[in-house]
């Protein structure tokens, strides 16, 4: 009789395998919610500002992240986004009077081609839309884009 020694289960010998991949996967899924968490919380700090600033904030960076820029050359890029939002702003505000009449008029050719039940939705929608910030509930609709002192403020 020849004697045999005895092997491990096979759920022993998988048992460390299963443990690192569970390290591994473990790693991964925090790894990504801490990246995930960090986005959200430098968007959340853009958004904060003005809309203008946001804007040139996102570019900048976008201008960092893409041409290795010198210190001097991002203080002279801030310089020049800062004045042309100035300008966007001044040039928007002198159009503003024309947008929201196209506004206006739009809105109601929209109205006039809904049921009365969507009709009674797209109002609440609206309403909606004008009480929280942010984008609006469907498409780009009457009202986006204005600021301060604009409707639906």
């Amino acid at each position: 009789m020849t004697e045999r020694t005895a092997s491990p289960p096979a759920l022993a010998r998988w048992k460390p395998l299963a443990v690192l991949a569970a390290v591994f996967l473990f790693g991964g899924v925090a790894g990504a919610a801490i990246g995930r968490v960090t986005a959200l919380r430098d968007l959340e700090a853009t958004f904060r500002g003005p809309p203008t600033e946001a804007r040139a904030q996102f570019r900048l960076k976008a201008m960092r992240r893409h041409l290795d820029l010198t210190d001097r050359q991002v203080r002279e890029l801030r310089a020049t986004l800062a004045e042309a939002e100035a300008e966007r702003d001044r040039l928007l505000s002198e159009c503003r009077p024309a947008l929201d009449a196209l506004r206006d008029r739009t809105d109601a050719r929209v109205k006039g081609v809904l049921t009365p039940e969507q009709l009674t939705r797209y109002e609440e929608l609206e309403a909606e839309r004008r009480r929280r910030p942010g984008p609006p509930p469907f498409g780009p609709g009457p009202g986006r884009g204005r600021g301060p002192g604009g409707r639906g403020d």
